[in-house]
């Protein structure tokens, strides 16, 4: 089982995906339920790291980057095998220009 750990701008992300839902569309069960679902989604990553594609950017990215959707949102992540540890790098909007904000 790996590690799963979130850099500050990722928790940022789902916390500006929840107030954004909760506040601008005035939806806040639909928030709660999203960031749930985003948030089970990623724990399961813990057992099957591999099991999402990895992303393949215009430029190269080192550490590989895999991808992971949940809804209409994609998860970036990368997978530390020396120290078994997955790190969530972004959660961006599926449609927004993501190849900037990777």
């Amino acid at each position: 089982m790996y590690k799963l750990q979130f850099l500050p701008v990722a928790k940022n992300d789902l916390q500006g995906i929840a107030v954004y839902i909760a506040d601008e569309l005035d939806a806040p069960e639909t928030a709660l339920r999203l960031t749930e679902k985003i948030v089970k989604s990623t724990e399961r990553l813990s057992e099957f790291p591999y099991s999402c594609p990895v992303y393949t950017p215009i430029r190269p990215l080192k550490p590989e980057y895999r991808k992971l959707r949940v809804e209409n949102y994609l998860v970036f992540y990368t997978v530390d095998e020396n120290i078994k540890t997955i790190t969530v790098m972004r959660i961006i909007y599926a449609k927004r220009d993501f190849e900037k904000l990777v």
